[in-house]
């Protein structure tokens, strides 16, 4: 085994926002799985967190649809706020497997709009 960094990475989506505003944007998705091994599959997911966000999220259903086509690969989806910021995020990827899903940035550019409206920011 080499020493030195592991190659593994995590895709990060942000969305700039003034700081006073980030602390009410706050969720964690978890897939609710079904089976397990060969058969494995996401029946839904739930989103959990702070001030009410996750319920904004958990209401489009679309978005939940398309969450449960990549949840397998993706293994979570994580919103943080951070200074004057909200990223959001899926699990760390070995370099081998690192590539942009179409449909995960269609699932951020949902959440992105979400932030957007519950926050009122304009660009």
């Amino acid at each position: 085994m080499p020493y030195g960094p592991l190659k593994y990475y995590q895709l990060h989506y942000i969305v700039k926002v003034r700081r006073e505003q980030n602390g009410n944007i706050l969720a964690k998705c978890d897939p609710l799985i079904k089976d397990h091994f060969g058969g494995k599959c996401i029946v839904s997911v739930k989103w959990t967190g702070a001030d009410g966000f996750a319920e904004i999220l958990q209401q489009d259903s679309k978005m939940s649809d398309m969450l449960k086509e990549v949840m397998l690969r993706e293994g979570e989806m994580r919103v943080d706020p951070t200074h004057d910021q909200v990223r959001f995020h899926g699990k760390w990827i070995h370099e081998d497997a690192l590539a942009i899903n179409v449909t995960m940035f269609e699932i951020t550019d949902r959440i992105a709009g979400h932030i957007k409206t519950r926050l009122g920011v304009l660009n």
